[in-house]
């Protein structure tokens, strides 16, 4: 019997967390794809997507930001976990988070390496692009779409979760971009125990 509870408790669990993922706030267009490389992971409780070069190369295949069939090395892979680290770095920015030297130059560096360059459409519409394939390319493309996302109205709503083991990127739909967790319902409640418990010790 304990063994059925223990188990039964376990399910119950993940339900919860699976309904709380599904609550957090998606922005969409460019500043979607953003958000959705940086929720790769799950900082907090897994999983991590992007576990080796084979789910890294099906990702960006799915996102098109790069074509099938194309050599992916675990080089790769550590390139663009760090790029994507870096991207979480910049959209802490928008909670009023230090960004550091560091992901700065890793995105420049994305940059540099892919080749972006300035391209203009049959309309007269630029957009930036890269010359390099595989997956530097493809990184050149993320850079391209953040570059992008920092001019949509929507960037500044989106921000990391104020725990910091958490730190997932979500979108503040709140009317006076005041949100500060990815939902109240786990991080936020999360936050306001550790508060209580803290109180109590100081009080005890």
């Amino acid at each position: 019997m304990p063994v059925i509870i223990t188990y039964l408790q376990k399910l119950l669990v993940m339900h919860i967390i699976n309904l709380n993922m599904a609550d957090r706030e998606t922005a969409t267009g460019v500043v979607g794809l953003v958000q959705a490389y940086v929720n790769t992971v799950d900082v907090q409780d897994g999983p991590e997507e992007l576990s080796d070069p084979n789910t890294l190369s099906a990702w960006l295949v799915a996102h098109e930001l790069m074509e099938s069939g194309q050599t992916v090395t675990e080089a790769d892979l550590k390139h663009a976990v760090a790029v994507r680290e870096a991207i979480r770095g910049v959209i802490g920015a928008n909670s009023g988070r230090r960004v550091y030297p560091l992901d700065i130059a890793t995105l420049n560096e994305a940059a540099t390496v892919s080749r972006l360059r300035a391209r203009f459409g049959a309309g007269g519409k630029a957009r930036l692009e890269p010359e390099a394939g595989g997956v530097a390319g493809a990184m050149g493309r993320m850079v391209a779409a953040l570059f992008a996302a920092m001019g949509d109205e929507d960037w500044t709503r989106l921000k990391l979760c104020g725990s910091q083991t958490c730190r997932w990127a979500f979108c503040d739909r709140s009317r006076n971009h005041s949100s500060r967790w990815c939902t109240m319902a786990t991080c936020g409640n999360r936050q306001k125990a550790r508060r209580f418990r803290e109180r109590a010790r100081v009080g005890g």
